[in-house]
């Protein structure tokens, strides 16, 4: 019997594009990292290595004594700290099967590299976020404790300005970001009194924004994050509580032993029918310098409360 036509093109021969295809769709979620908080963990260091070492230096002695013409200065050592961020492994995945790809058109596989690339950016920023909130830099509203806190101890722009003051008098280095949760964004931009929140910065670049980011207030980036931890019923009589993070430049830092990225792998089984559809990465996150950094905790009028 002839050949209907010659040359066909099969799934063997365009396997390969089904990949490049996973992988644009994956990538366009990597890339929402470079414009999420994963970016502001500014020391960054990559090295095969079960644990990564951060040399934190301390600042020379200012000096206000002018020169003598004869006399040569006194050389002053030089100090470290090392802060080592020990590395783990994280990921996940799914898997679909031949027949689910036969009946519904492919679009399984194509949404399972979607689900996973969003989910390795949310577990990444959550697990920085997790790390920021184990601070030891902690002021509470109007509370001496956490347990304390009542549904009326939310922020105000006073305290947003405090935060900025903690972190300019020991020199952190800008810029200023203030990461917080939706509950806790309420109560700060709806602030009648006259400290309170104005308008949103007008960005003269789109692109310099951050995912999140709801404008400059008290000297802050502030970004309101659906990732942060809601503490249930932290606070007095069953109120949740909120964990709000004010930090400057090299306040974090990302330890990566293997970039976290897209694993495509299988079929393994006897008749080929199953695909994993995954991502991996060894790293973690860490605080570099805790001066540049501030908690600040808080309830919120929106919360859960009762």
């Amino acid at each position: 019997m002839a050949v209907f036509t010659a040359n066909m093109s099969g799934i063997a021969d365009l396997a390969d594009h089904l990949v490049v295809s996973f992988e644009h769709t994956f990538l366009l979620e990597k890339e929402n990292l470079a414009k999420g908080i994963d970016s502001l963990a500014t020391m960054r260091f990559a090295r095969k290595a079960a644990s990564i070492s951060f040399p934190k230096y301390s600042a020379l002695t200012r000096q206000t004594s002018a020169l003598t013409a004869e006399t040569d200065t006194t050389s002053e050592a030089m100090v470290d700290t090392a802060i080592t961020i020990a590395t783990y492994e994280f990921g996940n995945g799914v898997t679909t099967t031949e027949l689910v790809q036969a009946q519904s058109d492919g679009l399984p596989n194509v949404a399972a590299v979607e689900l996973v690339g969003i989910n390795m950016r949310d577990s990444m920023e959550a697990l920085m976020l997790t790390v920021g909130e184990a601070g030891s830099n902690e002021t509470i509203v109007t509370q001496a404790a956490e347990a304390s806190l009542t549904a009326s101890d939310i922020i105000t722009g006073n305290y947003v300005k405090r935060m900025h003051n903690r972190l300019s008098r020991v020199g952190a280095p800008g810029p200023y970001y203030g990461i917080i949760h939706d509950d806790v964004k309420y109560d700060l931009v709806v602030e009648t009194a006259e400290t309170g929140w104005t308008r949103t910065n007008q960005y003269a670049d789109p692109d310099s924004i951050l995912a999140n980011e709801v404008g400059m207030f008290g000297g802050f980036r502030i970004i309101a994050h659906p990732v942060v931890t809601v503490n249930a019923d932290a606070g007095n009589a069953a109120v949740d509580t909120y964990h709000c993070q004010f930090f400057g430049k090299n306040a974090f830092g990302k330890a990566i032993a293997v970039e976290p990225g897209l694993r495509l792998t299988g079929p393994f089984d006897k008749l080929g029918r199953f695909y994993n559809f995954g991502w991996y990465g060894i790293y973690n996150y860490g605080l570099i310098d805790t001066d540049y950094h501030q908690l600040l905790t808080c309830a919120s009028s929106i919360g859960s409360n009762t």
